[in-house]
């Protein structure tokens, strides 16, 4: 190996020097990370309310993107149809889940209506029959907003007040008028709240539980780590 093959170096005018390099900006990744709460809310009866708080955003742990919020509802109905005469028909049942976030004054509410219409059956006079339905549906919002990421954020044990209010009512369908008739309806309903953030750690935090003060449900929460990085420049 003669000098002018030594590494990094080149013969100039027969003294010694160092060759040029092209440099290289290798752009900073911050990391997409997703923060998801749920409440799940078993056999809520129709006409009740319940009040409760989720937690906002914490602001130390990265750039707000977006916040997402989901209700998943179905209602399940139970009646006993008691017929005046010979009876053909069904119970039909209309509930309607909203959910408040009165924070968010712009736009607080979902609102998730769900119709459940067994088919119809044939009463004798005298007798009493039973008509179960069911029926599921799923709204959602997403927030992206300068003023509704400022609601959802805040420091680390900030919450964010909701109400969920379920109300129903059931109409008896058939021939000819019926006589009483009694029974339930319930919905068993989840709301998934889920923060979008720009994180430059790496670090994920382990998977948590938050019990929310005075609530009549329990909060469950886990990280993920979305697929997708974006650099910043």
């Amino acid at each position: 190996m003669n000098g002018s093959q030594k590494l990094g170096l080149v013969v100039v005018s027969g003294a010694l020097g160092f060759s040029a390099f092209n440099s290289i900006a290798i752009p900073v990744q911050a990391a997409v990370l997703t923060q998801t709460y749920t409440v799940n809310l078993k056999q809520q009866p129709v006409n009740s309310n319940l009040n409760g708080v989720l937690p906002k955003f914490n602001s130390l742990l990265g750039t707000l993107l977006s916040a997402y919020v989901k209700v998943e509802s179905t209602v399940n109905s139970d009646i006993s149809i008691f017929p005046a005469s010979n009876f053909t028909g069904t119970a039909v049942t209309n509930a309607q889940i909203a959910v408040n976030l009165p924070s968010l004054k712009a736009d607080p509410n979902l609102v998730l209506s769900l119709f459940a219409n067994p088919p119809e059956m044939s009463i004798e006079s005298g007798a009493a029959g039973a008509r179960g339905g069911t029926a599921n549906g799923v709204v959602s919002r997403s927030y992206s907003s300068p003023q509704s990421l400022n609601m959802f954020s805040g420091c680390a044990g900030d919450l964010i007040a909701a109400s969920i209010v379920a109300t129903g009512n059931v109409r008896v369908l058939g021939t000819p008028a019926i006589g009483t008739y009694a029974g339930t309806v319930t919905t068993d309903s989840k709301l998934t709240l889920a923060y979008e953030y720009e994180s430059e750690s790496e670090t994920v935090p382990e998977p948590t539980t938050i019990a929310g003060a005075g609530l009549a449900f329990g909060l469950g929460c886990w990280w993920k780590r979305k697929v997708g990085k974006r650099a910043v420049k």
